[in-house]
């Protein structure tokens, strides 16, 4: 009887009614496992995030830093000469070397074709011959026009000749001697052509450097102008030289356009924009008279 009063006494007790069963405290459990787990997540990919902004970061300023150099190397003269000039000696390794490798083959393969396998070593110097006019017939061409002078079309008709001849030095004896197999054909023919490529990419590269190379020198001139400031000038006066020699059109006013001098240097349009600029300073301060006078030939 006692112990049903006590019982009936606590039942309506408040922390009876609050206290949680085993069960319960398991599913509070889980429940609080799984918020952590979400909490973990979010934190990896917030961290994995940074960690991939922090990267992409890097690699801007990486590419900054390169973009900054590489603009320097434009604007700066002296930078913008050495790299043109180690660009040209390493391209024209390339042809050099194809020509060289095209007269070897092609001095055996003569060789034996003329005076046989075991024939005299004289025999090597045949083909050399003609392949050394070809390549001095070029360097003469290349050289009229680094000073602008026109080559005779009869130059034409003795490159043409000399690689005929090359090539019939190349296939005819060989097929005479050792018979006509279409499967050695390309050995004979390839050759010759690779040497006439070669020569007339090596007098391409030289017409396109030198060119280059040349007007780059003007530049090298040490001055208290900033490098931009003296760029334009070097870029004015060399503009007033095409002008006097008819190769940069003018308009009414006297002036070349931006897009005429940019297209004749190929440089960017700011280059071009500022080299007009600097026509359009001197036609207003000093008259159309001072854009129009020859600069003088030393």
């Amino acid at each position: 009887m006692h112990r049903a009063r006590g019982l009936v006494a606590l039942q309506d007790d408040e922390a009876l009614q609050l206290a949680l069963s085993a069960r319960e405290r398991a599913a509070d459990r889980k429940v609080t496992e799984r918020l952590r787990a979400f909490d973990r997540a979010e934190r990896r990919r917030s961290g994995a995030e940074q960690a991939r902004e922090a990267r992409r970061a890097r690699a801007d300023a990486r590419w900054t830093v390169r973009a900054q150099r590489g603009r320097q190397r434009l604007l700066n003269p002296n930078r913008r000469l050495a790299s043109t000039y180690r660009r040209y000696v390493i391209l024209s390794v390339f042809p050099i070397a194809v020509i060289i490798g095209g007269v070897a083959w092609m001095s055996a393969s003569v060789h034996h074709g003329v005076v046989g396998v075991h024939g005299t070593w004289l025999g090597y110097l045949i083909e050399p011959m003609a392949s050394v006019l070809l390549i001095v017939s070029m360097i003469a061409q290349f050289t009229a026009i680094e000073n602008r002078e026109d080559c005779p079309r009869w130059f034409l008709w003795l490159d043409v000749g000399i690689a005929a001849a090359s090539l019939f030095l190349n296939i005819v004896p060989w097929g005479v001697r050792f018979g006509w197999q279409s499967a050695e054909l390309p050995g004979h023919v390839f050759p010759p052509l690779l040497v006439v490529a070669g020569v007339a990419v090596f007098h391409m590269i030289n017409r396109l450097f030198g060119g280059i190379l040349v007007n780059l020198h003007d530049e090298l001139t040490e001055t208290r102008l900033n490098e931009q400031t003296a760029d334009v000038v070097v870029l004015y006066e060399r503009a007033k030289r095409e002008i006097a020699a008819g190769r940069l059109a003018v308009g009414e006013s006297g002036k070349p356009s931006r897009e005429g001098i940019r297209r004749l240097f190929n440089i960017g349009k700011g280059r071009a924009q500022l080299t007009g600029d600097a026509f359009d300073v001197v036609h207003n301060t000093l008259g159309p008279a001072a854009e129009s006078s020859v600069p003088a030939q030393g």
